[in-house]
């Protein structure tokens, strides 16, 4: 038992992770998402760019949209083997700590694949890729 938990603390602390393990820092790689006018908008024509970082508690995420200043976040975040669940307390937009965000999700390796959903419509759509150092 000692060396199979000294071998996960060195997998943890060298920065690898294990399948489902979220914690680390994440590239945005593509994307879309539904605007105010319902309308889809890719994330590579709009030139978004993005990091996010999650620990085994917290979120944080930064992004811009064609060089300007986009968005940030940060809060507690729950997960499941299949959902991820975001509640910012500190955000540049909308009301913070009483909405949350649920995404459903893939992990394949360092690729992160996540969706959002409103009233069974698919609103956004991310692919993160994990940032090694």
């Amino acid at each position: 038992m000692k060396l199979q938990y000294g071998l996960l603390a060195l997998l943890l602390a060298s920065g690898l992770s294990s399948a489902g393990d979220l914690t680390g820092t994440w590239e945005l790689v593509s994307g879309e998402f539904k605007n105010a006018k319902s309308k889809m908008l890719d994330y590579q024509q709009e030139k978004f760019v993005g990091i996010k970082v999650i620990n085994t508690h917290h979120f944080s995420f930064i992004s811009k949209r064609n060089g300007e200043f986009w968005a940030a976040a940060s809060g507690p975040y729950t997960a499941t083997d299949t959902r991820y669940t975001e509640t910012p307390t500190i955000a540049s937009f909308g009301e913070v700590g009483e909405d949350s965000y649920e995404f459903r999700y893939t992990l394949e390796g360092d690729n992160w694949y996540t969706e959002r959903f409103e009233d069974d419509e698919r609103v956004e759509y991310e692919h993160w890729q994990r940032v090694t150092p």
